[in-house]
């Protein structure tokens, strides 16, 4: 990814980087180093996320299998027996997540893992998946003992929040490993409020245009669903992905709030490479679209934080009485003020207003086979970042604005940024801002103003294209020097 300059941040590990399957372990022969392995990996601006299932090998000598054995934490079957199903590793125990003890158990055993530089944690197979049963999972009248928290009653009542009491053991228990960074967990179960704890993605999917076209409402739904952060298996999971797919996949991707390529074990490759030179530079540009737009989606993950407001949002939500964009399934809002249309759309619906066709990396999307048109809000101001190979290079010493005046010639948009991985930011080490551009019969008038935290820095220098219906106008300010355009 480095030597064919395609952005890139992270680099995931799924089940097989483990010794037979069992979780908290390493493979002796593939990862005999897992420090060598995130240290390599960090000096080469690389985080690393890792697979951690629910199901845990029953056997003997097992570190982690004894260790919940002397807590008596596995969930019960109805004659109040230890339920055991087959997962990856073979027999599996499951462990009851409604007793605080267990939670508090589960959430210790990140220590050591951690220790070894891992940078975040995947929580799969969490619905719980369980092999060779009916349904794929445990059955109902399985016993969780809970305790003075949560009350004890059958799995029916508990199945749809397991993977919420999963993620959220986990996060705690990564906190405590590493509490001045913060957490990163993803999960394929979740509830409502486990936005709380984990990013949510939409499971396995399948190499084929009608996946790649349902991940859209798919996205939304979650988004609507009060998990803000999700997205798809890029490309497909399940199945071989096609050059042309995975080309309109990725280029569409980008805009997913959670953005990741992945596929399962025994499919074609699917690196953008794989599919040969054209597919290759149109990851290439999709995700240098994607960086370039960090600052204004960080801002929307900001926003959501405090307001409960999606990132990726149907079109409804910029006029909730135009009953046209209620039914829309293809075209969506990234944010309140960016409309991604995709190349396979016919006739989607438009929100009304001047929405202007923008270039993010100089790229034509209008004549492009596989990039999705982006159109800005008209009376909005979209920030941007230099482009960058990864977050480790982010900086707002430049930062271009794309400015779309409404009627009145007027527009404004704000911008979120901290440290990026601490807390400094509840101490107040941050910056919101709100930029604020008016014609001023032809007089313009460009102001930044400081809605919280601290000001940008005096020598922040912004690039402002003004974007007309037929051309960008240019202009370069020194923020506290320039007040005002010349």
């Amino acid at each position: 990814m480095r030597i064919k300059n395609i952005p890139c941040d992270v680099i995931w590990m799924d089940i097989d980087y483990m010794q037979d399957f069992r979780i908290f372990t390493f493979d002796s022969t593939g990862f005999p180093n897992p420090k060598e392995t995130n240290e390599y990996l960090h000096k080469n601006n690389f985080k690393s996320v890792w697979m951690i299932d629910p199901g845990i090998k029953a056997e003997g000598g097992y570190f982690v299998y004894d260790s919940g054995e002397k807590i008596d934490a596995w969930i019960k079957n109805s004659n109040d027996s230890v339920f055991v199903g087959k997962v990856w590793p073979g027999d599996c125990v499951f462990p009851d997540f409604t007793q605080s003890k267990v939670s508090n158990w589960w959430g210790g055993l990140y220590k050591n893992f951690m220790s070894t530089g891992i940078d975040g944690v995947w929580n799969d197979m969490n619905e719980p998946a369980v092999f060779e049963t009916p349904d794929w999972t445990m059955p109902d009248s399985n016993k969780h003992l809970g305790d003075e928290i949560i009350e004890n009653d059958i799995h029916l009542r508990y199945h749809n929040i397991y993977g919420m009491l999963m993620v959220e053991s986990s996060r705690k228990g990564i906190m405590k490993a590493n509490p001045d960074k913060r957490p990163f967990v993803l999960t394929r179960s979740n509830f409502l409020g486990g936005h709380r704890y984990a990013a949510t993605w939409t499971g396995d999917n399948f190499s084929s245009m009608k996946h790649l076209k349902q991940s859209i409402p798919m996205s939304l739904n979650l988004s609507l669903s009060g998990q803000p952060f999700n997205g798809p298996d890029i490309g497909g999971f399940a199945g071989n992905s096609t050059p042309e797919l995975y080309a309109h996949w990725i280029a569409l991707g980008a805009f997913y709030p959670f953005s990741r390529a992945h596929s399962t074990k025994g499919s074609i490759s699917q690196e953008p490479w794989s599919f040969g030179d054209e597919v290759e530079q149109v990851s290439r540009e999709a995700l240098q679209r994607r960086y370039r737009l960090l600052p204004y989606i960080y801002t929307l993950f900001r926003e959501s934080s405090v307001s409960g407001l999606p990132v990726m949002r149907p079109l409804f939500f910029h006029d909730s009485k135009a009953h046209n964009l209620r039914s829309e399934q293809e075209n969506f809002l990234l944010g309140s003020d960016l409309l991604i249309i995709p190349k396979w759309t016919e006739n989607g619906a438009i929100p009304e207003g001047n929405w202007r066709d923008v270039s993010i990396i100089g790229e034509n999307s209008k004549t492009h086979k596989y990039h999705p048109d982006i159109k800005i809000r008209p009376g909005s101001i979209v920030p941007l970042c230099n482009n960058i190979e990864s977050t480790k290079s982010f900086s707002l010493d430049t930062i271009t604005l794309l400015i779309s005046l409404d009627t009145n010639y007027e527009a404004k948009g704000t911008l979120y940024t901290d440290s990026g991985e601490g807390f400094e930011y509840l101490n107040g080490d941050y910056s919101y801002v709100e930029f604020n551009y008016d014609d001023n019969n032809g007089q313009p008038i460009f102001d930044v103003v400081t809605l919280d935290g601290n000001p940008l820095h005096e020598k922040t220098i912004l690039n402002i294209n003004i974007i007309n219906d037929d051309e960008v106008l240019s202009a370069h300010i020194k923020i506290y020097e320039d007040l005002f355009f010349k």
